[in-house]
C-alpha cells in the first residue's frame, strides 16, 4: 500500500472511494471491499481518498476534540490490512473547505486524481456546504457505484453510533458495529505507584485528546504488547480515581494479568472488551482492593 500525502504525481487509473472512515467500521469495510472488487474486474488500482484533520474538528471547533474512533496512523494499518492499492490522505484546510462540489468532482477527481470508478456510500456527500452528491456525479457522467447502507440490530452502521455506545459504556455493541475491538494506544508512563501497593501493578495511559473516551468505569479488556508480539488478558480503569488521586485529568489504568515486566517508556494496546462497573470512590485503600480481586476474577472466570 502506497500512501500519498500531496495531488503532486502521476497515479494509474484507480477504482475510488472518498470518506472519512473513522473507526473504519462494518460499512466502510462492504465499501472498501466493494471498491477492490471492482478494481480487480476493471484492472484498475484500489484507492482510499480520506482527510487530515477530519473535517469536522476544522469545520466545527466547538466540538469537543475526543470524538475519533481512530487516529490516522490506525487506519493506515487498517487500510494496509485490507489490502488497498493506495491511500491518499489529503490536508483538510481553510482553502480545501471552499472547493465546490463541480471543481472537486472535475478538477481533483477526475484530472488530478484519474478517477475512473467511484463506489461511494448512501450519505456521501462533497464540496463546499457539501452541496455534491451521487445525482451530480451522475450528471458529470462518472463511474458510479452506490452502496447501501449496513445494518445490525435495526441500526445503520455509522462511525456516529459507535462513538455514542463507547460513551456510554457499551462496548460489546459499539464492538460489533466497529467489526473489531475499540482499541486505546500509547506510551505507557510512570503514575505514583499506588496500585502497585495494593498488589495489582498497571500500566497507564494517558487520554489522547484527540481519541473518544469510554465512560467512566473498570472494563475487561485484553492488552497487546507490540515488542513482546503478545496479548494478555487484563483490566482497566478508565477515570480520575476518586479514591486515591484528587486529579480532575482522566487516565487509563491497565493492570495485565500473567505479565511482570516493566512498560515504562514502551507502546501497547488495550483492546476493550465489556464494561465491568462504574468508577467510584471507597470508604478505604482495603475496600477499592477488595472490589479490585472482585474485578480481576470476572477478567479470568
Amino acid at each position: 500500500m502506497k500512501l500519498i500525502r500531496k495531488l503532486d504525481q502521476t497515479l494509474p487509473p484507480l477504482a475510488l472511494t472518498i470518506g472519512n472512515f473513522d473507526g473504519v467500521h462494518c460499512g466502510h469495510v462492504n465499501i472498501i471491499s466493494t471498491v477492490k472488487k471492482i478494481a480487480k474486474e476493471k484492472n484498475l488500482a484500489a484507492t482510499i481518498l480520506t482527510f487530515e484533520p477530519h473535517p469536522i474538528s476544522f469545520l466545527n471547533p466547538a466540538k469537543p476534540r475526543d470524538f475519533r474512533l481512530t487516529s490516522l496512523s490506525q487506519k493506515l494499518r487498517i487500510f494496509r490490512d485490507l489490502g488497498v492499492d493506495y491511500v491518499i490522505a489529503l490536508p483538510f484546510n481553510q482553502k480545501f473547505s471552499e472547493i465546490s462540489a463541480p471543481d472537486f468532482a472535475q478538477k481533483i477527481l477526475r484530472e488530478a486524481l484519474n478517477a475512473r470508478h467511484l463506489t461511494i456510500g448512501y450519505d456521501f456527500t462533497f464540496g463546499k456546504n457539501r452541496e455534491g452528491n451521487f445525482k451530480l456525479l451522475e450528471e458529470m457522467d462518472f463511474d458510479l457505484t452506490e452502496i447501501s447502507p449496513l445494518k445490525c440490530e435495526q441500526h445503520t452502521h455509522s462511525s456516529s453510533l459507535a462513538r455514542r455506545l463507547i460513551g456510554e459504556g457499551n462496548i460489546p455493541s459499539a464492538n460489533k458495529i466497529i467489526g473489531r475491538n475499540f482499541v486505546i494506544e500509547g506510551v505507557v508512563i510512570a503514575g505514583k505507584k499506588l496500585a502497585t501497593t495494593l498488589g495489582f501493578p498497571t500500566a497507564n495511559l494517558m487520554a489522547k485528546p484527540h481519541i473518544i473516551k469510554p465512560k467512566f468505569g473498570v472494563y475487561k479488556t485484553q492488552t497487546f504488547i507490540p515488542h513482546l508480539e503478545k496479548t494478555f488478558p487484563s483490566i482497566t480503569n478508565f477515570g480520575i480515581k476518586p479514591t486515591i488521586t484528587d486529579s480532575c485529568l482522566p487516565t487509563f489504568e491497565t493492570h495485565i494479568l500473567n505479565l511482570s515486566e516493566n512498560l515504562y517508556g514502551k507502546k501497547i494496546c488495550v483492546e476493550f472488551l465489556d464494561f465491568i462497573r462504574e468508577e467510584k470512590k471507597f470508604v478505604s485503600l482495603e475496600e477499592l482492593k477488595m472490589q479490585i480481586v472482585r474485578d480481576v476474577g470476572l477478567v479470568v472466570s
